[in-house]
């Protein structure tokens, strides 16, 4: 007990409360087992502040109280977009932290460094333009390595590890990629296709959102670039893909499919939404005759994804039957098959006599007559 005077009698405080934490949450970690109450002290808090509520959410840890906003803007970061992009929940505290940590390894770059990894960084342009990923990727990793904040190598490989496959590490390079140019509102349509495809629609929505609000309202204080007109229709095209697939909201969907094709009347994307659509409200022949208008758009649409091939098709999961794994079947049938050549049953089991009487039923195992055992005659044979 007391309550440690002096001016240095902060510290146990906050370790006594540290460590009632962890022991609540932790029971067995601290003084073995635990049951009923727990105990605490007077600097600490009750039992019942540790219990969250049904309604409370928790939230990442975030490191400092505060982004170092000084720091930021020193580095040529665009502040007042990276605050609203923070509000919004377009981004998390964690993407700024891993650029803010990365300031130091930038800062040791010098003139003469840039200039060679600009260079760099086109000859990897003009590989990935031609369609070398692979060398491109090699050469956008060693950029990276020597400056993590470049921008084009984080927004080009993030591209290359989408087209590969890998979701996961796309979305770590657009979102550090959105930290270091919040303004580049086309960097935040890439970040929302990646989190679509990993099932986030909610954070997609608000980015996609954001997206279409740069364009066409005010900005709120963001000095940067607007998306182009064709980002824009796509940021639209997936908000109404949401709306009918997550939401079943087919109105709303039907109502943003209309923005885009007043202004664009053969975007590709949205008629393609739109053929779902069309096949969800039952319109199966109106949903084919606008997928042969978009094949005929887009030569190589078969190739990419299509929600209205989709929509044709019930879930995967109801196709296939149960599987039932190899190691269960085997442990069915250990009885008779596991030491199935030292049981003495085995050569009377049910399957070997119904398998003999099948070969005798067609003729396949008849035995030869007892007279001509060992009376055929060999011919002689020519060496």
């Amino acid at each position: 007990g007391g309550g440690g005077g002096g001016g240095g009698g902060g510290a146990p405080v906050v370790s006594s409360v540290a460590t009632k934490m962890f022991a609540h949450n932790n029971p067995g970690a601290v003084g073995g087992e635990r049951r009923g109450r727990a105990r605490v002290d007077s600097q600490a808090r009750p039992a019942e502040f540790f219990k969250p509520s049904k309604n409370f959410i928790p939230q990442p840890f975030l490191g400092k109280s505060a982004t170092d906003w000084a720091a930021v803007s020193v580095h040529g970061i665009n502040e007042p977009a990276l605050r609203q992009r923070l509000e919004s929940k377009c981004i998390g505290q964690d993407a700024v932290d891993k650029v803010t940590e990365e300031f130091a390894v930038h800062d040791k770059l010098t003139a003469d460094d840039h200039e060679k990894l600009h260079n760099m960084v086109q000859q990897a342009h003009l590989l990935h333009t031609n369609h070398d990923d692979k060398g491109a990727e090699e050469i956008y990793e060693k950029v990276l390595e020597a400056d993590p904040l470049d921008f084009e190598c984080l927004t080009n490989l993030g591209k290359i590890s989408y087209s590969g496959g890998d979701l996961q590490r796309a979305r770590e390079l657009f979102e550090k990629a959105v930290v270091v140019k919040p303004e580049r509102e086309k960097t935040m349509y890439h970040l929302a296709i990646v989190l679509y495809d990993q099932q986030e629609t909610d954070r997609a929505q608000i980015l996609l959102q954001q997206v279409v609000q740069g364009y066409t309202g005010p900005k709120s204080g963001i000095i940067g670039e607007s998306a182009d007109t064709n980002t824009f229709h796509n940021s639209i095209a997936m908000l109404g893909l949401i709306h009918q697939s997550v939401h079943h909201d087919v109105d709303k969907a039907e109502k943003l499919y209309q923005v885009v094709l007043k202004q664009n009347g053969d975007h590709v994307l949205t008629l393609d939404h739109k053929c779902a659509l069309h096949a969800i409200k039952g319109h199966p022949d109106e949903a084919a005759k606008l997928h042969r208008r978009v094949c005929n758009l887009d030569p190589n649409h078969t190739r990419k994804a299509c929600p209205y091939l989709d929509s044709l098709f019930p879930p995967t999961q109801a196709l296939m039957h149960p599987v039932q794994p190899l190691a269960k079947r085997m442990e069915d049938e250990s009885e008779n098959f596991a030491l199935g050549s030292r049981k003495k049953h085995w050569t009377n089991h049910p399957w070997r006599s119904f398998v003999k009487k099948l070969t005798r039923m067609f003729g396949g195992g008849k035995p030869p007559p007892p007279d001509a055992v060992g009376t055929s005659k060999q011919k002689p044979v020519n060496v």
